[in-house]
């Protein structure tokens, strides 16, 4: 399943009343009164209203914040809801008899949590100014990542209290903001929060100034790369166990694997056979999403190709790909070989995921019993380029995807050395 989202965080607004430091001064009078004197408050609600993406069709599209906290419910984001907008209203309501006074608005995050997440960095936000009517966007306050977002508006920002006027202006009605969401390039099952504050202080007698100042501005922190490799599936070089592979040998094309994930397969576009046999010692291959080819695939970090009585692994770089180009060892072509020039039995893939530490399988045949999976953490062996290239078949230039990551932890395979 692709990911989660557990909506945006808190909203706290501040009260001001005739007894607050802000009206101290303006209410100072010798005379007595035998009545009591009202001045006004300020007083903020805060709206919100999904308009679309997940959730937007539920009884819970609508919302007021009540306390300190507000969660605008928006569901699991994955293939049936890649993206939303949702409408936040702040406005000064009159109640009662209480005059509310014109107001600055501050508005302020805090970094997503928990920090650190890759969802956090796939997730891309655009914040802007609306029409409370239509919901039309105006003017941008901040776009990125989740992260970037919160980063841009960490140490407080005053929101134009009238957005079509020139200037940053006191509210005095309503103002509208819209959070445009949408998922890029994300495999995984994190949630994320973005707490959010708002705070309205008078604006009558007073210079408005930064309630936020003071508090921590520093970056928030970027997803940590790799955080377990572990195992996606094993394609296995026997005759009989998918069209175009033979005995120890494979021609360019799109195979499922013979173990492990179903929803991923590899595309080989390129092979190198030996002078002598048609049995296969090197291949070049892409990760595809097997349901939509166009469609997201996890980071490679480590590959191992069985040989022999052997077996070579190949890692990430310090720029990782879903190509084997990207692994540390490959040749020009983007092959990787079985080691000292044998013919290859079967090739295991390993992926980067979130998954923590504690819980990360490690990179390992999946045919192994349980208890002798690896343990995630990186391995300094990256091998070297020991085959012994023969004849190439090619079925087209590989892919060079630019993506981040390190190295992963590859365990190896049963019967192999590392």
């Amino acid at each position: 399943m692709l990911a989660a989202l557990a909506a945006t965080g808190g909203v706290s607004g501040f009260v001001w009343t005739a007894s607050g430091s802000g009206t101290t001064a303006v209410l100072g009078d010798d005379e007595k009164f035998e009545a009591a004197l009202t001045a006004g408050t300020v007083d903020l609600t805060i709206e919100y209203e999904i308009l679309a993406g997940p959730g937007a069709d539920t009884a819970e599209r609508y919302g007021i914040a009540d306390g300190p906290r507000v969660r605008i419910p928006i569901e699991t984001l994955g293939a049936n809801g890649m993206s939303g907008r949702a409408l936040f209203t702040f406005s000064l309501p009159q109640r009662g008899q209480a005059v509310n006074n014109p107001a600055a608005l501050w508005l302020a995050t805090d970094c997503p949590a928990p920090a650190a997440t890759d969802l956090g960095e796939a997730l891309q936000l655009d914040l802007s100014y609306a029409d409370c009517e239509t919901g039309a966007r105006l003017d941008p306050i901040a776009s990125g990542s989740l992260r970037e977002v919160a980063t841009a508006l960490r140490g407080g920002r005053q929101i134009d209290g009238d957005p079509t006027t020139r200037g940053v202006d006191c509210l005095t009605d309503r103002v509208c903001l819209l959070a445009e969401y949408e998922l890029v390039d994300y495999i995984g099952s994190e949630t994320v929060d973005l707490p959010l504050w708002a705070s309205a202080t008078q604006c009558r007698h007073t210079t408005p100034t930064n309630p936020f100042a003071g508090i921590d501005t520093g970056p928030c922190l970027p997803a940590e790369d790799c955080t377990c490799c572990q195992t996606l599936g094993k394609l296995e070089l026997e005759n009989g166990s998918q069209p175009g592979i033979g005995n120890s040998q494979i021609e360019p094309g799109i195979y499922a694997f013979t173990e492990g994930n179903s929803e991923y397969e590899l595309d080989v576009y390129q092979t190198v056979d030996k002078d002598d046999s048609a049995e296969t010692v090197g291949v070049g291959f892409r990760l595809k999403n097997r349901p939509d080819r166009n469609g997201a695939v996890p980071e490679l970090c480590t590959v191992w190709l069985k040989g022999g009585p052997g077996a070579k692994s190949y890692n990430r770089g310090d720029s990782a790909r879903t190509d084997t180009v990207g692994l540390t060892g490959s040749d020009a072509d983007g092959i990787v070989y079985a080691p000292d020039g044998t013919a290859i039995s079967h090739i295991l893939v390993c992926i980067c995921t979130n998954d923590p530490e504690a819980d990360c399988s490690g990179c390992s045949d999946p045919s192994l019993t349980p208890g002798s999976n690896g343990n995630g953490r990186g391995s300094k062996d990256r091998g070297d380029n020991s085959g012994n290239p023969g004849k190439s078949k090619s079925s087209g230039k590989p892919d060079d995807p630019d993506m981040r990551g390190r190295s992963g932890s590859p365990t190896a395979p049963s019967g192999g050395d590392q």
